[in-house]
């Protein structure tokens, strides 16, 4: 009998170890691409291959809008809007098949001239 509550015990107990390990383990993009003017950062794309997310950040307090293209391999370049403004981000959610080559990169919205947008970064769909 004190054999098997020991054993039930040391089951639980690890148990909780890998969910607590789980749960404190750093989610972190795959890649990210910025655009930046006069050596400050006005927007960012931070791109989750596992999920295929994309978080669209508005990095500076200037009153433009910034917002992300991309582009599959064969595809048309796709542009996601964000007009929420200084400091904060929108997730868009896509569904992409494994393996494709992906690139992205951010841009600020500039009404009355050409927009100023980030190099392009490449990745690989999840």
């Amino acid at each position: 009998m004190y054999t098997r509550t020991l054993a039930r015990t040391a089951v639980a107990v690890c148990a909780a170890g890998v969910v607590s390990a789980m749960a404190m383990a750093p989610v972190s993009a795959t890649g990210n691409a910025s655009v930046y003017t006069n050596g400050t950062e006005r927007g960012r794309v931070n791109y989750w291959s596992g999920t295929d997310d994309f978080r669209v950040s508005d990095t500076s307090c200037d009153g433009r809008s910034v917002y992300t293209q991309y582009q599959r391999a064969g595809a048309s370049t796709v542009r996601l809007n964000h007009k929420g403004g200084c400091g904060t981000y929108v997730i868009v959610n896509r569904t992409f098949a494994n393996g494709q080559t992906i690139k992205y990169r951010v841009c600020v919205d500039v009404p009355v001239a050409r927009d100023i947008c980030g190099p392009w970064k490449r990745d690989t769909t999840g």
